[in-house]
Formats: C-alpha cells, structure tokens, sequence
C-alpha cells in the first residue's frame, strides 16, 4: 500500500518542481498552490512563507538521516553519504537555494543552523547529555560550519573532486573530539 502524502508533502513537491524551472526569488505563493491545485489559504495554514517552506523541506531530511546515528550500525560516514547524496539528487534545488536567498531568509544561513541544531541534539541524545559542553558546542559549530561552505562550494563547483573523495574529506575532517561522541554507539 503506498503512503499517502501529507498536504505540507504536497506543497513542498510543486515548490521543488517549480525550483527546477524558476529561481526562488521569482516564486510565488500563487504559483506553488496553482502548481498542486490547493489554496493560498491552505499553504499559509502549513508556512508562513516560502523561507519557511524551504527549512521545512531541508531540516525534514536532515533530521531523519541525522537521527539514525547509532540505529543498526548507521554511523557518520553514513550520514554523510546520505547528506552529499541527498545534494547531489537535489543539486537544482539546492544551488537555486543558495543563489538565489538572501539576508534572513539565507538558505546557507538556514542550512547551517539546522544542521548544528540536530548535530547538538545527536551529540546529546547518544551520550546522554542535559546539556552539551561548551567546547563540545564550540567545536560542533566549527566543524558544521565549515562542512557546509564546502558542501556548498562542491555542489556548485563539482569538478573539484568526485564524491567518493569528497565523502572521505569531511569524514576526515570531523574532529577526533567529536569522532568521539558521533561514533559511541557504532563500531569505528
């Protein structure tokens, strides 16, 4: 039996459709519904806007990949997989994203915050932290931040390296510290 897809599932479909067309900055509330034949009523009652729509579409995917560390031998190096694959498969979204937002509504920005909110939350939930060190947060920041210029850059300039080689540099990269804490309940 398929699953059914939720509204917000819906919505976030035409936008990405359109995304491949159009930049984002040139999307319209109007187009997103008329593209999924729903209301602009129903869209506001899911998202405030379209930046809201498109953190809800990017940390949707990282939380569900992030929170299978430690689950059956799924570790770092297979999130980062799934991650860059996920990019990869995405890459017209994404690069639109990134190109074409800006100030508050800054996918970067966005795509940064999340991934070192549910990086925290991983780091805390295998190790059974209240709260995380604030080295520990410092470094995170660190490493997420910079894992994400270069994610970004790659995507965009993909002639660099091949993915395979990309995957290992930023495994390479995560600090030992934080090996640490990523891998506690997985076999390095």
């Amino acid at each position: 039996m398929q699953r059914r897809r939720t509204t917000k599932e819906l919505i976030a479909d035409s936008f990405l459709e359109l995304s491949e067309k159009k930049n984002i900055d040139k999307i319209t509330i109007k187009d997103i519904t008329s593209n999924c034949e729903l209301t602009p009523t129903t869209f506001y009652n899911h998202f405030q806007d379209k930046y809201d729509l498109i953190v809800w579409i990017y940390s949707t995917f990282v939380e569900k990949i992030m929170n299978k560390i430690g689950n059956n031998g799924y570790d770092w190096k297979h999130t980062l997989i799934d991650g860059v694959k996920y990019a990869v498969d995405n890459k017209k979204f994404l690069i639109n994203a990134i190109t074409h937002t800006n100030g508050q509504n800054s996918f970067i920005n966005n795509m940064t915050r999340i991934n070192v909110k549910v990086f925290l939350d991983v780091i805390k939930r295998n190790n059974n932290f209240d709260e995380i060190p604030k080295n520990l947060e410092i470094l995170s920041k660190i490493y997420i931040y910079g894992s994400v210029c270069m994610l970004c850059e790659w995507l965009i300039n993909r002639d660099s390296v091949d993915f395979e080689e990309f995957i290992k540099i930023l495994e390479d990269s995560l600090p030992e510290t934080l090996r640490r804490y990523l891998y506690k309940n997985t076999k390095m």
